[in-house]
């Protein structure tokens, strides 16, 4: 004949009850509310600490050999370590179990009153949800890694298409590389028109190219040293720009998408650094919990690691800054005053990195106001 017990994990410690909920064997958490936390979290990913196994052990002596839990990682680990035949139940908390928890956690030792008992209760809570927000931040920012890398990735091939794209087109059509710099209206003009001879003004107004490029395709196409190409050549050149146009439009979706990821998981250093500026310094960083415990002076230069050690090796200068040059406080501040300015940037991004990875409070526009005034004296200096 079999003897039934199942465990029940709680958050003052895990019992074994019989079907009729008598408890036959129990063994408490520390008091401690972080420890208590800790075990829990351990136990729900299938860990048999050492109050289950306590419990475990309890139950081979009494001659049970079937054990069920409403655990089923644990379930699983319980199978393998012990010869017992375990089972996943999908039932709750047994009621009066429930309702005796302050009573047992008194006698227990854990608390001296309900109050106590409440009190350990929410503390316990606490830090299980800090912890749980914690594994999905660090989820998401594996995210941030990947895309961040891939946009990295993405330029690199963008850059290097758009360039063969306009050595190919500038056999047909050589001046209009020095007359369109930007890679994208480059190769909307190739898509759109293709031939020369095709040019108007009104199609290249279409394109929303600048008045200043209107005019000077329209000059160029009309004395340019290009050959002629054949149709099914000129096919093929449009083909690339086709191609290569898409992934610029995949880019702006990426961009957008690397935007809201980082506004999820820093919502105060998106708000200083900008979003796609945060999600680079946070993949630099190693995550933002590393971000977060990172000096400024050593966030200050994140991205500059080379000129660093350049510096080291040759004894010059070190860098003032790396990727948050980016960041028009910086980069649009006299050459004089982008030190200073990376300085005070940094300091304020270590700031919000701390309260986006500890507290989760809302800092940003207090920071971006004391950027502002730490501005004011360097530009009334000028």
């Amino acid at each position: 004949m079999t003897s039934t017990a199942h465990i029940e994990e709680t958050l003052i410690g895990v019992f074994a009850l019989t079907p009729e909920g008598k408890i036959i064997e129990k063994a408490f958490y520390p008091k401690e509310p972080e420890k208590i936390a800790r075990a829990i979290t351990r136990q729900r990913n299938g860990e048999a600490t050492k109050e289950v196994i306590k419990v475990v052990e309890g139950l081979v002596k009494r001659g049970f050999d079937v054990v069920t839990t409403t655990n089923p990682e644990l379930a699983e680990t319980l199978k393998v370590e012990n010869a017992l035949e375990v089972k996943f139940v999908d039932s709750e908390l047994d009621d009066k179990l429930r309702e005796n928890l302050p009573t047992l956690a008194i006698q227990g030792g854990l608390v001296k009153t309900e109050e106590e008992f409440y009190e350990l209760s929410r503390s316990v809570s606490t830090i299980l949800t800090r912890g749980a927000v914690q594994d999905a931040l660090s989820s998401r920012e594996a995210l941030i890694t990947q895309t961040v890398q891939l946009l990295g990735e993405l330029d690199t091939s963008l850059n290097g298409l758009s360039s063969r794209v306009r050595e190919w087109y500038g056999l047909h059509y050589p001046e209009l590389s020095r007359i369109v710099r930007d890679h994208r209206s480059y190769l909307a003009f190739i898509t759109e028109i293709g031939d020369r001879s095709a040019v108007t003004k009104e199609k290249l107004e279409a394109l929303g190219l600048q008045r200043r490029e209107v005019t000077g395709i329209l000059k160029g196409s009309e004395v340019s040293m290009g050959a002629t190409l054949g149709e099914e050549d000129l096919a093929e050149v449009k083909r690339l720009a086709q191609q290569a146009l898409a992934l610029y439009d995949y880019r702006v979706k990426l961009t957008e998408y690397i935007s809201s990821l980082a506004e999820e998981i820093a919502p105060n250093v998106s708000i200083i650094a900008g979003p796609t500026l945060a999600a680079k310094l946070i993949e630099r960083a190693g995550g933002l919990r590393r971000m977060a415990m990172m000096p400024s002076s050593t966030l200050q230069i994140i991205g500059a690691e080379k000129a660093l050690y350049r510096s080291i090796k040759t004894k010059s200068r070190p860098p003032k800054h790396g990727l948050i040059f980016q960041h028009p406080y910086v980069n649009g501040a006299p050459r004089g005053l982008r030190g200073i300015r990376a300085r005070h940037l940094a300091a304020k991004l270590s700031i919000a990195a701390r309260a986006d990875a500890f507290s989760g409070n809302l800092i940003a526009d207090q920071l971006k106001k004391d950027l502002e005034e730490a501005a004011k004296p360097n530009l009334s200096s000028l």
